[in-house]
């Protein structure tokens, strides 16, 4: 392992810290060594308790869970720990297209109550609408990696509505402790309208405390019909959502965004601000936005009369 001024680990469990092993004299040969700690919740610190102490090795930890953090914090004794927000690339998942004329209806990935998914499914049948959901069980691997996360990209971009909910929801006792994933982030990014789980807690009030952040929808919903019906006969409304969520990701979510608090507080040469990063989302930021109402319809319009006309 050749030496280097910054080490970046990303741990996607506590217990990939073993792997750490395999680097032969990777902390002195790295000036600062810098972990970013995925997937540990609180719950399951008692069970990994003795592997936390390889986290002393770094100078900085930041977690991708809120609670967790805190606890870190007062049990390791060298490194700073922060918590911060999964962040997304706001640039790739920035949209074009306003939710009205989405051709995605609801986009639903990962864990859903059973009734949720049958109140869904006969919403689209009974609109003729699109409903996008997995219809896979168990493990699989991406045949590409970037690909897979382009494809998913795509699908928020084009998708109108976008379920989240705080982690382990499926689990027989309720969460104690309350933590919002990725798909958060990467719905606002898209510009999705989000339906799921809202609830004032640190975290998700720094991060996701603007209006209509969140339209709260139960995990259990077996009726979702009343709730998607009532937001589709209010456009201006999905709009202006849709348009904040993506101001606010750009503002606040982007990876640099992040990255900017490590390098902050590890008191980084300027080099690594990613000075080209912020200006492109930046950029972004000053130019985004939606056609006027107007020329959108006709867009749409004149997409519907050119797939009417004979081939």
């Amino acid at each position: 392992m050749d030496e280097h001024e910054v080490l970046l680990a990303v741990i996607g469990g506590v217990h990939d810290l073993a792997l750490l092993g395999a680097l032969k004299d990777w902390r002195r040969k790295s000036r600062y060594a810098i972990c970013r700690l995925d997937e540990l919740s609180i719950e399951d610190l008692p069970q990994v308790r003795r592997l936390l102490r390889e986290l002393e090795q770094f100078d900085l930890v930041y977690c991708s869970e809120y609670y967790t953090a805190e606890i870190l914090r007062e049990e390791l004794k060298n490194p700073d720990v922060l918590y911060l927000p999964p962040g997304v690339d706001t640039l790739g998942f920035a949209p074009a297209i306003e939710p009205l004329i989405r051709p995605i209806d609801v986009t639903n990935l990962g864990s859903i109550a059973d009734a949720t998914h049958d109140g869904l499914l006969e919403y689209a049948k009974q609109s003729e609408g699109f409903y996008f959901f997995d219809t896979l069980k168990g493990r699989f691997e991406a045949r590409s990696p970037s690909e897979h996360r382009y494809r998913y990209a795509n699908i928020l971009k084009r998708s109108k509505y976008f379920l989240c909910h705080f982690a382990k929801m499926r689990s027989k006792e309720p969460p104690l402790y309350l933590e919002f994933g990725p798909r958060y982030s990467e719905g606002i990014a898209a510009g999705c309208v989000l339906l799921g789980s809202w609830k004032s807690t640190p975290a998700f009030d720094k991060y996701l405390g603007w209006e209509d952040a969140v339209i709260e929808m139960p995990f259990e919903c077996p009726n979702p019909s009343e709730l998607l019906r009532s937001l589709d006969s209010q456009a201006d409304r999905l709009r202006e959502i849709s348009i904040r969520n993506v101001r606010q990701a750009l503002e606040g979510h982007d990876h640099v965004h992040l990255w900017s608090a490590v390098v902050d507080s590890l008191r980084l040469p300027e080099a690594y601000h990613m000075r080209q990063r912020q200006e492109e989302v930046a950029r972004k930021l000053d130019e985004f936005g939606y056609p006027t109402r107007h020329a959108a319809e006709r867009r749409q319009q004149d997409a519907n009369d050119g797939s009417a006309d004979p081939a």
